[in-house]
């Protein structure tokens, strides 16, 4: 039986610094870096972002169902997540350095390339990684722990990716008193985001490698790559009513974070006039409400389960972090530039991403849950599926966000390479009101459609169970079949 100590799990969460880097990449610099610095609509730099994320609709699931059928020494697992190491840290570093010159089409197509293959190789690490998540431990309330320590780590390699730009490649200076709009500094962000990339990948992968020996094997006489398979195993998930109910949380939780984590870098320049300084400030918001968060997920899930903790925190998320927004816009907030302003904006950002990110550790921990249901009813182990589904619906409906975040910047006519005072009132007050109504209220919708999820603790219990006497009568049956073969 594999045992998990400290290291094992804090190498396997480690692992989620790739993508926490590509998240903080995409989410805070990306759409600004296109449009404010080089000069290309947002709405382009939405629509490439989108395009983008349809490869993820094909790939996503395709590489969950190859790694639940792989067959290697390496496990099932490992071996995507080490083909991935080199080529995905390089791509994040191109994405952000563009030939010197190039008008709106061109840097489209430079957008969308490299947004194309920065995706589809974070897929080849992420999927597996995900599901290995899931396969370390089959215990219900040890599932929180272990997505708890990914989640984490996850946001801190996010955070580590902000701070250094923020105060280091984007710092004021005389040229550039707004230091996001320094050109010469975006490289050096992708470099940076690359090397802890490469770093965080390497770890989890020597970390995790002693585990293969206990994790479940990829069923025998199943073709490794089968397109149809993996979407028709997609469609047999979505009879799952559990995981529909996620699935649809998850889409629109992540249109509503697509859209805010885009107007981040917006409403902190131009609406509450902060320096970079004040803005990297604030990035450190997230790693303060990762200590709590990783408390809350596991206290409210043992305490109250997993639905009602994760309604709870969708609701006090909610209510917080766009508190500050409605709060300016009725008048209410002290004028830009008081000492009160920043005091305001660091609480309740904590408390918003505290109950945000434990939202996030009770979906990862569901996703394992349903993953037994479903091993339950059809005796296959296929976590790969659920969660490159999981990644599926973060990663493309975030940039749908995006997306809707570019269209609404554009449809207020907000103003290209400027500074504050160029910006007029009416349009900064229209930013506000953009940024805030729209996912207020689809965060709200998300909350309420989670009480419909019905998995609780009793029932998966129960499905435990069955698995526990269903799995060694399956490898009994797998190793008499390798008999009767050989």
């Amino acid at each position: 039986m594999l045992k998990l100590t400290f290291f094992t799990k804090t190498a396997y969460g480690v692992g989620q610094m790739s993508q926490g880097v590509k998240d903080t990449a995409f989410q805070s610099f990306v759409v600004f870096y296109f449009s404010q610095v080089l000069g290309m609509p947002a709405i382009m730099a939405g629509v490439a972002a989108l395009i983008a994320l349809l490869f993820d609709a094909i790939t996503d699931p395709l590489m969950g169902d190859i790694s639940d059928n792989w067959h290697s020494k390496w496990g099932r697992r490992h071996p995507f997540m080490i083909a991935a190491v080199i080529p995905f840290p390089i791509s994040l570093y191109m994405l952000f350095s563009p030939p010197l010159g190039l008008d709106p089409q061109g840097l489209f197509l430079w957008l969308l390339g490299w947004s194309i293959v920065v995706r589809i190789l974070l897929t080849m690490f992420n999927v597996p990684h995900n599901a290995l998540g899931a396969e370390l431990s089959q215990d219900y309330q040890e599932r929180t722990k272990i997505v708890s320590y990914r989640t984490f780590l996850g946001y801190v390699g996010g955070i580590i990716l902000s701070v250094v730009a923020l105060n280091s490649f984007f710092k004021a200076s005389e040229k550039f008193p707004n230091g996001m709009l320094n050109v010469e500094g975006y490289s050096s962000l992708g470099a940076l985001a690359g090397i802890i990339a490469f770093a965080a990948m390497t770890i989890c992968i020597l970390g995790t490698k002693h585990t293969i020996p206990y994790l479940p094997n990829a069923p025998e006489n199943q073709k490794k790559v089968d397109l149809s398979r993996s979407f028709k195993a997609f469609a047999e998930a979505l009879k799952l009513g559990p995981f529909r109910i996620i699935f649809t949380v998850q889409i629109m939780t992540m249109i509503a974070g697509g859209a805010g984590a885009t107007f981040m870098l917006y409403l902190g320049s131009y609406f509450f006039e902060l320096s970079t300084a004040e803005i990297s400030l604030l990035t450190l918001t997230i790693v303060v409400g990762l200590i709590p968060a990783s408390i809350i997920a596991p206290v409210l899930s043992k305490r109250i389960d997993k639905m009602p903790s994760l309604v709870a925190c969708l609701l006090v998320a909610t209510a917080f972090s766009f508190s500050p927004i409605y709060l300016r816009l009725l008048g209410v907030l002290p004028e830009n530039g008081s000492p009160l302003i920043m005091p305001i904006l660091f609480a309740t950002y904590v408390v918003g991403y505290s109950f945000f990110i434990a939202a996030g550790i009770v979906i990862g921990s569901m996703l394992a849950d349903i993953a037994d249901l479903h091993a339950s009813n059809t005796g296959k182990r296929q976590e790969g599926l659920f969660f490159a589904a999981n990644s599926f619906a973060q990663k493309a409906t975030f940039g749908l966000g995006t997306l809707f975040a570019g269209i609404g910047l554009d449809l207020i006519a907000f103003p290209k390479q400027v500074d504050v005072s160029m910006v007029s009132e009416q349009t900064i007050y229209n930013l506000g009101l953009i940024a805030g109504p729209l996912p207020f209220a689809i965060y709200l919708l998300a909350a309420f459609i989670a009480t419909k999820y019905d998995l609780n603790k009793t029932r998966h219990a129960e499905i435990s169970e069955r698995l526990s006497t269903q799995l060694p009568a399956q490898k009994t049956a797998q190793r008499t079949t390798q008999k009767q073969h050989s």
